[in-house]
């Protein structure tokens, strides 16, 4: 119960408590009040009555003191009039049942009215005749009572809610910046690190304010200190000071965790030689000479950056870059070069070249049985046929015995609108579990497979060409619905993870029928589902990512961030989503278990998202080995085949 419900509670039954004891009073004081003018009238017409029959009774007359009776019970307050005779020791009675109009049942059983009965002596002269007993009506004193207690219940009532109406609007006005105290207390235990600028007028008040704006600017601070640092390590480690790209360490630890995926697809391989850097340094110095590198690193990484397949760009040494494009088919791959070959030769123009000659570009397709090693000497035989070719020219090797590969592009597009029509899509699930014991998940990852004519394509040979058909949402939409029915129908135990696609978040289509759909859910499959997206489709479309980050928080859906750390970012975007948890990718897993200047990075990486209260999974791992050295980190969970690889959930 919050402060102000107390604080209502309180004040409702203290003042409840008083209207009790002040009606009870009232009624009291009200009830006395009545009794005693019902005695008054009641004594006053008993001597009224004995004086008036005085005559009457002393010529034995009864007929005209049974006259006089009548005229008494005429006034309404008399219940029983009764006169003893003291000479015929007789009484002369009249009486009426008392007849309460006006007062409900309950209140006249309630109420226990004392009714007064008066007596006068009847004299003549000293004689002394009878004697009259008035008992008085009870009607009228039940419902003066019920009158006024009514009345009186009003004027509380009324008073009292004006009262509490007042009060209630005096509470809301002085606990305004105590609730504002409170959101921001919530906004720094999310790591939002929010101060106020309107500080309260109470004294006491305004120093819990200021006290949490200082914890605020501090944590912010220790949060940037960290991100900086983890920025200034990462460049230091894998970065190319001069291009800005990955050096080759990050390229050969990007490259091998990519090569050891078994759910991997036909990829491209670019190698980017750059012409006459050498006499470019001797002749124009080491400036124009970084001036070429960083202009042609700039043109590989916007024509990267326009492909619709995700990439790893980085520079092997002076005059070399090299790219790994992943799911590309040999069309696509021919296409790219070409870009990237002709947005090189711009450079010519602006003279940021040495001559004519800008670079060879030598590119292979890669299914998914070649090894890292068969690739790179693969695409360095490519441009070595680049470069027998002339300046500027460019040699692309396909595959003359990839099948999957010799799939056109309109027979892709059949297979995945068939795919979605018949929801023809398999999952399977693989574990991630904690790191502190393997029985205990985190949750399972889903992976989907398209089925057309027997055959089972994962998804990365369809992902890129339906975000390329402007399908995505549709496949998404597809596979959430299997797992979900899945849930519903298995009673799964354990959260259920799907991977989304950037293609399908950025469209309000989507985010709207993903609301929809986990309204209607209950609370208890969404505690037992879970979504993923990439730090890659975050960096590109951050402003939609936050828009999804909401609806999942809305309907208190768990979700994550996959391939962390594969990209080169601040990691400030971490503040803006607040995932539930990051998934490092795989190359800093091999990183961390390799020698201590790795690791250090990784212990860093750690740090940073334990501050934001993120919890860490390690991807790629494949050994026991592995797994113990991890339990060094702050980690929390981890992935990979040491957990074995993914079942079927059909």
């Amino acid at each position: 119960m919050t402060l102000f419900r107390q604080l209502m509670f309180t004040i409702v039954v203290i003042f409840t408590l008083m209207l009790v004891v002040v009606m009870a009073i009232n009624f009291n004081t009200t009830k006395e009040y009545l009794v005693n003018q019902l005695a008054s009238t009641t004594q006053d017409s008993a001597n009224s009555l004995s004086m008036s029959v005085s005559d009457f009774m002393s010529m034995e007359d009864y007929t005209a003191v049974e006259s006089s009776i009548l005229a008494v019970f005429d006034s309404g307050y008399v219940a029983e009039v009764k006169i003893h005779v003291y000479a015929n020791d007789e009484h002369i009675v009249r009486a009426e049942p008392t007849q309460i109009q006006g007062v409900p049942d309950w209140f006249i059983n309630a109420i226990d009215f004392d009714v007064p009965t008066a007596n006068a002596i009847i004299s003549n002269g000293w004689n002394e005749l009878g004697q009259v007993y008035i008992t008085g009506n009870a009607g009228y004193g039940y419902y003066q009572l019920w009158l006024a207690s009514g009345e009186l219940l009003f004027w509380f009532g009324l008073i009292g809610f004006l009262t509490l109406a007042v009060g209630a609007g005096t509470l809301k006005w002085i606990f305004k910046p105590l609730v504002a105290v409170e959101k921001q207390a919530e906004d720094i235990q999310q790591r939002r690190f929010v101060k106020m600028q309107e500080l309260p007028k109470t004294r006491e008040l305004k120093r819990v304010v200021e006290a949490m704006n200082r914890m605020a600017e501090k944590l912010e601070k220790e949060f940037e200190s960290e991100a900086e640092t983890a920025q200034w390590l990462q460049a230091k480690a894998f970065k190319d000071p001069v291009s800005g790209l990955g050096n080759r360490h990050f390229f050969d630890s990007q490259a091998s965790a990519h090569f050891a995926e078994t759910d991997r697809a036909t990829d491209g391989l670019i190698l980017i030689s750059l012409i006459d850097l050498a006499k470019l340094n001797n002749e124009r110095g080491f400036e124009a000479a970084d001036a070429f590198i960083r202009a042609s690193a700039d043109l590989v990484s916007y024509k990267l950056s326009e492909c619709a397949s995700s990439s790893t760009v980085a520079r092997l040494s002076g005059a070399d870059f090299i790219a790994l494009v992943h799911h590309i088919d040999h069309d696509s791959l021919v296409k790219l070069v070409d870009n990237i070959m002709a947005s090189l030769y711009k450079l010519v123009a602006t003279q940021t070249t040495y001559s004519e000659g800008v670079a060879n570009i030598g590119a292979v397709i890669l299914d998914d049985s070649v090894e890292k090693s068969k690739a790179m000497a693969q695409v360095d035989s490519a441009l070595r046929s680049a470069r027998s070719m002339g300046i500027n020219q460019v040699k692309v090797f396909g595959l003359d015995d990839d099948k999957q590969v010799a799939i056109g592009r309109l027979a892709w597009k059949e297979m995945l609108e068939f795919g979605i029509e018949n929801k023809a899509f398999r999952l399977r699930k693989q574990k991630v579990a904690q790191l502190e014991n393997q029985q205990a998940l985190l949750h399972e990852e889903v992976f989907a497979s398209l089925e057309y004519e027997g055959k089972q394509y994962h998804a990365g040979y369809f992902i890129s060409l339906a975000e390329q058909f402007d399908l995505g949402e549709q496949v998404d939409q597809v596979i959430i619905e299997k797992v979900i029915d899945y849930i519903e129908q298995a009673q799964e135990k354990n959260s259920l993870t799907i991977n989304l696609s950037a293609s399908a978040y950025v469209k309000p289509s989507f985010i709207n029928w993903l609301d929809k759909k986990l309204d209607t859910l209950s609370d208890q499959v969404k505690e037992h589902l879970c979504f993923e997206i990439s730090e890659q489709s975050v960096l590109n479309t951050e402003d939609h990512a936050i828009i999804l980050s909401k609806t999942f928080k809305k309907h208190k859906v768990k979700f994550g961030i996959d391939n962390v750390g594969k990209q080169f970012s601040a990691f400030q975007y971490l503040q803006n989503l607040m995932p539930d948890y990051v998934k490092v990718d795989a190359s800093y897993t091999r990183m961390a278990v390799g020698n201590k200047s790795e690791s250090f990075f990784m212990h860093t990486l750690c740090k940073m998202f334990n501050s934001l209260h993120i919890q860490v999974v390690a991807t790629g791992v494949e050994s026991e080995e592995q797994w113990e050295i991890l339990q060094r980190f702050d980690i929390y969970a981890a992935q990979g085949y040491v957990l074995g690889s993914a079942v079927d959930m059909d």
